[in-house]
């Protein structure tokens, strides 16, 4: 079916024809899927994207977000994208079942990617949560993972990435944000950082944050660094949310975002 916002045809010689994806099913990490299960997963993405994301582009920048006492919220049109996102496991696609995902290839979901990419403003809220959560997966304790992967990658944790700082911008060596550590193992930061999409919003009950600072008597540079995870609500051990953690939003930046809706036949 034709639409405005992927050209399905080249896509699909692309995928089948140029890169010969199929033949991934020959493979045993894919042996449970088929080129009927591709073209089921680009027609769903099609329908979430022609139904729910394509429209939502016009009407989320006429509502905007908005920041007040403390608190940022989204456009309306982005809180039914966001469950229906989520419901279909788009997060996950290609992530492994260890973590909850289905295990599809990443080329997949590369052209499933081509057809969000449509409504970038909501795609940077999902995109940054998976690779916030990839993160974890990758580098985080048996406890982080169950702390904070596992309900990222649901949806019921956002995520994002703070590296940016008023004097530390492509070089992030020359950050001022320092960590002390606690008597109790955690650290208290101190810092300021800037452009960080997906700072603050009402999309999820929690918002888990990677933080770059400096361990106080750490060596100058980007060899001094370390990462940290800070959550808009600290965890309690039951899983519940606990206080508000001690960080505020000053300002919402405006970021312009260029689209490109090619035409197809």
């Amino acid at each position: 079916m034709s639409n405005f916002v992927v050209d399905e045809r080249d896509q699909k010689f692309v995928l089948y024809e140029q890169l010969e994806i199929e033949k991934l099913t020959e493979h045993e990490k894919y042996a449970d899927f088929s080129k009927d299960v591709f073209d089921m997963v680009l027609e769903e993405a099609r329908k979430l994207t022609v139904d729910v994301l394509e429209p939502a582009v016009a009407e989320g920048e006429k509502e905007g977000c908005s920041l007040e006492d403390g608190k940022v919220t989204v456009p309306k049109c982005f809180q039914d994208a966001y469950r229906l996102y989520n419901e279909g496991g788009w997060m996950t696609m290609a992530h492994p079942p260890e973590v909850g995902g289905q295990g599809m290839p990443i080329t997949l979901n590369a052209a499933a990617r081509e057809y969000f990419n449509c409504n970038f403003p909501f795609l940077s809220y999902v995109g940054l949560t998976e690779g916030a959560a990839h993160l974890i997966a990758h580098y985080g304790t048996d406890e982080q993972k169950k702390k904070y992967m596992e309900p990222m990658f649901s949806g019921q944790y956002a995520g994002t990435m703070v590296l940016t700082e008023p004097g530390a911008g492509t070089d992030v060596g020359a950050l001022k944000t320092t960590a002390k550590e606690n008597p109790d193992g955690s650290y208290s930061i101190t810092g300021t950082k800037m452009f960080i999409t997906g700072g603050d919003h009402n999309l999820a009950e929690n918002i888990i944050h990677p933080v770059l600072a400096r361990i106080e008597g750490a060596p100058a540079g980007t060899k001094g660094i370390s990462l940290f995870l800070v959550p808009k609500y600290l965890i309690n051990d039951d899983g519940t949310l606990g206080e508000r953690n001690d960080w505020n939003v000053g300002n919402i930046e405006k970021k312009w975002v260029s689209r490109r809706r090619p035409r197809a036949s």
